[in-house]
């Protein structure tokens, strides 16, 4: 079984960069802590575009992904941004260079 990857990609609101990227760190954090199933949780900052996070995450599978959208950091994460983002895009991903 290949492992789950996505790349989530946030358009924030002008100003809203910081306070953002605070929130992603506490939960990429939190995500690696207490989710055995995630494996990566990396928070990409174009060079020279202040209003953009890119988001680049695996997990063993895609289960384990749906498990990360219950819980309670991600949940209390998406509350405390969305009045932060203008627009998201998600694009899923299978592993293709696992054994």
């Amino acid at each position: 079984m290949s492992r789950f990857a996505i790349i989530v990609e946030f358009e924030l609101l002008e100003g809203g960069f910081d306070i953002f990227h605070q929130e992603v760190l506490r939960n990429g954090e939190a995500s690696k802590r207490e989710e055995p199933g995630c494996q990566t949780f990396d928070i990409l900052v174009p060079n020279k575009e202040e209003n953009r996070i890119v988001l680049y995450e695996t997990y063993d599978d895609e289960e384990a992904f749906q498990e990360h959208l219950q819980t309670k950091h991600f949940k209390d994460f998406s509350d405390r941004v969305s009045g932060l983002v203008t627009d998201r895009k998600i694009t899923k991903f299978s592993v293709s260079n696992d054994d």
